[in-house]
């Protein structure tokens, strides 16, 4: 198990990616241009830090959305990265990949914690052989297809969790997260809306 300070530094830090991500998707509403978007990520977690109360807003989002996955954390460093032209976009079709595993992973695990499947699939994140085999046969899987995203992501799971960065010790809770699990079925719907328009057309 990692350090307290180590621990604490790995959850942040994707809490920190998530805003500054975000501040990028509203600047890029108003432009184009970099350096807006940039300005407009910087502004964001500058109003992150400004206290609404007791706490700073930055303090408030992490106690709604908690801990974030390594499925989170990726997609952000490669959204921000990509977008300020740091490191090259994922192609269109890898990025499909990743949202449609994330949705099926995400459809494995939140409705039995709900209680809406026969099975606690969370469970099997803190023993057993299922999910690492499972997450392993995906990674091959993808990188077979040429996905660099997805085995990236799996790999980095794997490390975090074999290196206990996070608090938890449960492999779900390094893979995927609820935000990141909304987000993959956004993209999906997005996708098949502008298929459908493309056929229409």
């Amino acid at each position: 198990m990692a350090s307290d300070s180590i621990v604490w530094l790995a959850e942040w830090s994707g809490v920190v990616l998530v805003i500054a991500a975000l501040g990028m998707l509203v600047g890029e509403l108003f432009s184009r241009a970099r350096v807006f978007r940039a300005i407009a990520a910087a502004i964001l977690l500058g109003l992150s830090l400004v206290p609404l109360g007791s706490v700073s807003g930055l303090t408030f989002f992490y106690s709604v959305v908690g801990p974030l996955s390594l499925a989170t954390i990726i997609g952000c460093a490669v959204y921000i990265g990509s977008t300020l032209g740091l490191t090259p976009a994922p192609p269109r079709r890898s990025v499909l990949l990743a949202a449609v595993l994330v949705a099926m992973l995400g459809l494995v695990l939140y409705p039995a914690s709900l209680g809406l499947l026969p099975w606690d699939s969370y469970r099997m994140g803190f023993h057993g052989i299922w999910l690492p085999a499972a997450l392993i046969v995906i990674a091959a899987a993808a990188a077979a297809t040429g996905s660099v995203v997805v085995p990236l992501w799996i790999a980095a799971a794997a490390a975090a969790w074999q290196l206990g960065l996070f608090a938890s010790r449960n492999l779900w809770d390094y893979v995927i997260d609820p935000m990141v699990w909304i987000a993959s079925l956004v993209v999906l719907v997005v996708a098949v809306v502008r298929r459908i328009k493309q056929r229409i057309r």
